[in-house]
């Protein structure tokens, strides 16, 4: 449907492409300042807020999770080993999305007055249940898990007193610059928010933020008290923002805690939320096809194993994470070493949720990946050297998305060049000698998806990420 790609490179965004629509009923175009309701890329924004806390000396790591709250959380296989932040953060708890899990957060969102956490946490609560629990000692097994991230918002609440959208926007997302929230009334403009889709029986259907210009109203936190109950407004996937809002994030990450004069995370603490916290061994947690094969707190760590967590082909660790819900897909990951980075949304991918035997990714991100990868290969973010990619107005091409002739106008410096395109698979599907500083290309022989576009002259290199899609 729609989505953008944003590349950055120490602390600059080498290019941020938008494309598609990101309301279909009313022709909204995805733009820069689309905002997308980024999934579980949520829970890295989460774990940095609560890592603030740790940084400041209210909250310890290893801290029973219990007395924080007021009342003992305990896995009724192992009751006598506390749980602690740490063992959330690296969802290593031992708590897992049981059987009462959404009826809960459905009661969360309708329910007035809002149900406490300790309804679904404590023997005998309404929502309470065994399934919540698996039969594992609390630290020692990965399994994957959005109750953990609830948890952490309601810690942070407990300890701060303040809600937890609030908490996020004033500490954390406006001192960095961000212009994205949690909260839907906390966001300048309604009609930023993309609509997300699924593609059913060939025509795309909305499947949340449909708003169409209208905001939401939360109308069931009269008397809330801050604390309670964390899940309110989604911490575990409910941050809606940019390509640029999670460029800036995780640049802070790639800066050591700190962006633009703030300090969001020590230098410290920001090595220890990167830091292994677990690693699959074939036996200690749940990998999820290949995927998930090390974790830190909140991020995903890439060890780059291939046929299953490779992002980018020339990078052997990445940290970030992946994100997909009702439709969407997203990713958000950084190479600390080569000093890079790289954002990708989609709002409906027509494909839906399609994976292959070459990656644990889905083909559309993948196929992404793939059309970033010699792009990144060409960064030399780490020497401080001139990028071999010039900006984005060093060449002119529309429309982009294409579906059949495409305008391309090269700098001065560049012509005469050598065009060449790639597609996703990194095969070289056209070239062509570009004698003036303009000219239209037909491409309509091309099937829909990723390419590379590569001007090569005398002075310089510039590539671009083109996109066919066929109306």
């Amino acid at each position: 449907m729609g989505g953008v790609v944003t590349v950055f490179c120490d602390d600059q965004i080498v290019y941020s492409i938008p494309f598609g629509l990101a309301d279909l009923e009313r022709q909204l175009p995805v733009t820069d300042s689309t905002l997308f309701r980024v999934a579980s890329i949520s829970k890295t924004i989460t774990a940095m807020a609560f890592l603030r806390l740790v940084d400041q000396g209210l909250v310890s790591l290893d801290d029973d999770i219990g007395n924080i709250l007021g009342y003992s959380v305990r896995n009724p296989y192992y009751p006598s080993t506390p749980i602690t932040p740490r063992m959330l953060l690296s969802h290593t708890s031992s708590m897992k999305d049981g059987n009462t899990y959404s009826s809960f957060l459905n009661a969360t969102t309708a329910q007035l007055p809002i149900p406490n956490l300790s309804q679904l946490l404590t023997p005998g609560g309404l929502y309470y249940s065994i399934t919540n629990f698996l039969n594992k000692p609390p630290g020692t097994y990965f399994t994957y898990s959005n109750i953990n991230f609830v948890i952490i918002a309601t810690l942070i609440e407990k300890i701060t007193g303040r809600r937890f959208d609030e908490y996020c926007r004033d500490s954390l997302l406006r001192p960095l610059g961000i212009r994205g929230s949690f909260n839907l009334t906390h966001l300048d403009d309604i009609n930023y928010v993309a609509v997300l889709y699924r593609k059913i029986g060939g025509s795309w259907i909305p499947q949340a933020d449909n708003y169409q210009g209208i905001p939401p109203t939360y109308d069931n936190l009269a008397g809330y008290v801050p604390g309670t109950n964390g899940a309110r407004f989604s911490p575990q996937g409910g941050f809606r923002g940019s390509g640029t809002d999670l460029s800036i994030l995780f640049r802070t990450l790639l800066n050591k805690g700190s962006w633009s004069g703030f300090m969001a995370l020590t230098p410290a603490m920001t090595d220890t939320m990167l830091s292994n916290q677990w690693t699959y061994d074939g036996n200690n947690g749940e990998n999820y096809y290949g995927l998930f094969n090390s974790w830190g707190l909140g991020i995903h760590r890439i060890l780059s194993i291939p046929n299953a967590d490779v992002v980018l082909a020339g990078s052997n660790i990445m940290f970030g994470h992946p994100g997909e819900a009702y439709g969407l897909v997203s990713d958000a990951y950084i190479d600390t070493t080569r000093r890079l980075g790289l954002v990708f949304m989609t709002n409906g991918c027509g494909t839906g949720y399609q994976t292959s035997a070459q990656t644990a990714f889905y083909t559309v991100e993948k196929a992404v990946f793939d059309a970033i990868n010699p792009y990144a290969d060409a960064l030399n973010c780490l020497t401080g050297a001139p990028h071999a990619m010039a900006p984005t107005n060093d060449i002119g091409i529309f429309p982009n998305p294409f579906s059949s002739l495409v305008h391309i106008t090269p700098a001065p410096t560049h012509a005469p060049c050598r065009l060449t395109l790639k597609n996703a698979q990194g095969k070289v599907v056209y070239e062509h000698m570009v004698s003036t500083e303009k000219a239209w290309f037909d491409f309509s022989f091309l099937p829909n998806g990723f390419y590379v576009l590569q001007l090569q002259g005398n002075r310089a290199v510039v590539s671009r990420l083109l996109v066919k899609a066929t109306p």
